[in-house]
């Protein structure tokens, strides 16, 4: 980023908000609840239709089940963990991390490509099924005796496998999950009094990102993958992709959750959006509507703020994300200031980003075209054409 730019981003960036935040080089449990279960145990990190989740017992189970999976596979070992309860999936993923397994999360059970594309070494499911991967239940690898972690953790070593899109998968290690929870919590300024309605599972990247922010800052996540399972009597962020957000309108499930929203709800975008379509969102919800840039390959790098957005902007960088513009046509650099640069990709340089990318000069290509305006908000377009969509 310019520091032209940067300047210019100055003017929207909240005061209270750090442009960069600081990383240190921790696993993820270290950087999200481990802190908060030693410093307030009982309070509480998730609500499911399973019940409530302390963060107390939220680290304790996610260690017991560390150390039994690790006694169970070799260090780097594919796990596929297929569960739909909230409170489980949550528990077997952190689980998964800290024993430096390699984990592809799912809420259902995958396609069988799928599957046999990631070739899971161990499959951890809610029942047993026949043939196939080594299979285990959630139940029977927590009942197993356990090792506890003999060699220091990798930080750069591939813990989180997510699809890629147009097949393929890109992979997360602890240091770019670390950077996320701590960037994303920064963000959208998320605290311990501060409740997160999740209304699709962490199998995507928005979705983790979104939870181990709000783990991160010591946030209550309510979860539920239908509206009907989510019934808080407040929620200041509500987090679901853009097609959900659109059927928020006409479910009856939903009519009673716009009262409930008091912060803004957080729509994930792949691509660009219909600026109508979140007027509307917003208008019916009677609330905020922002927008996350949240592809797989790229993570998280765009945001609506809470403290201001433009209904037309797909948003700014978030904190730790530094964006810069790129030839379409090649994926260089364009070393032009960037209130001439009409379209352009996206090219980011992130602890975010995952491993796996096409990188020209150390910036990873996105893909996405975009125009970027003199005070450095984006807009993301279809094709070559010069307005926001």
């Amino acid at each position: 980023m310019s520091k032209g730019a940067l300047g210019l981003l100055a003017a929207f960036w909240p005061e209270d908000t750090p442009r960069y935040a600081h990383i240190p080089l921790k696993t993820v449990g270290d950087a999200t609840i481990d802190p908060i279960a030693a410093a307030a145990p009982h309070r509480i990190a998730l609500v499911s239709s399973s019940g409530n989740l302390e963060y107390g017992e939220l680290a304790e189970k996610s260690r017991r089940f560390a150390d039994a999976l690790r006694n169970r596979i070799e260090r780097g070992a594919r796990v596929a963990i297929v569960e739909r309860d909230p409170a489980t999936m949550l528990i077997a993923a952190l689980g998964g991390f800290a024993a430096d397994a390699l984990c592809l999360l799912n809420a259902e059970p995958p396609a069988s490509e799928t599957l046999a594309a990631f070739a899971p070494d161990l499959v951890v499911r809610a029942a047993p099924a026949p043939g196939g991967a080594p299979a285990a239940t959630f139940d029977e690898i927590m009942a197993a005796p356990g090792k506890a972690r003999a060699a220091r953790p990798d930080f750069r070593m591939p813990i989180l496998a997510l699809a890629k899109p147009g097949g393929g998968e890109v992979l997360h290690n602890h240091r770019s999950l670390a950077a996320t929870a701590i960037s994303v919590g920064g963000f959208f300024m998320l605290a311990e009094e501060i409740r997160v309605v999740l209304l699709e599972p962490p199998t995507n990247w928005y979705g983790l990102a979104l939870a181990l922010g709000a783990l991160q800052r010591g946030a209550t996540i309510q979860a539920g993958w239908e509206p009907a399972a989510v019934a808080p009597a407040r929620a200041d962020y509500v987090v679901c992709g853009w097609e959900r957000a659109g059927r928020l309108l006409v479910e009856p499930a939903a009519a009673g959750l716009p009262a409930r929203i008091d912060a803004g709800l957080i729509v994930a975008i792949e691509g660009p959006f219909s600026v109508s379509r979140r007027r509307r969102l917003s208008r019916k919800l009677r609330t905020a509507v922002l927008t996350l840039l949240g592809r797989n390959d790229l993570g998280p790098v765009l945001g609506s703020h809470p403290s201001w957005f433009l209904n037309d902007a797909a948003g700014i960088p978030l904190s730790n994300v530094d964006l810069r513009p790129l030839n379409p046509t090649d994926g260089t650099p364009l070393n032009l200031g960037w209130e001439v640069v009409d379209s352009a990709e996206i090219g980011v340089k992130s602890a975010l980003a995952p491993a796996g990318g096409t990188a020209v000069e150390g910036w990873l290509r996105s893909g996405q075209i975009a125009q970027i305006d003199p005070t450095g908000l984006y807009f993301l377009l279809r094709g070559d054409h010069l307005r926001a969509l």
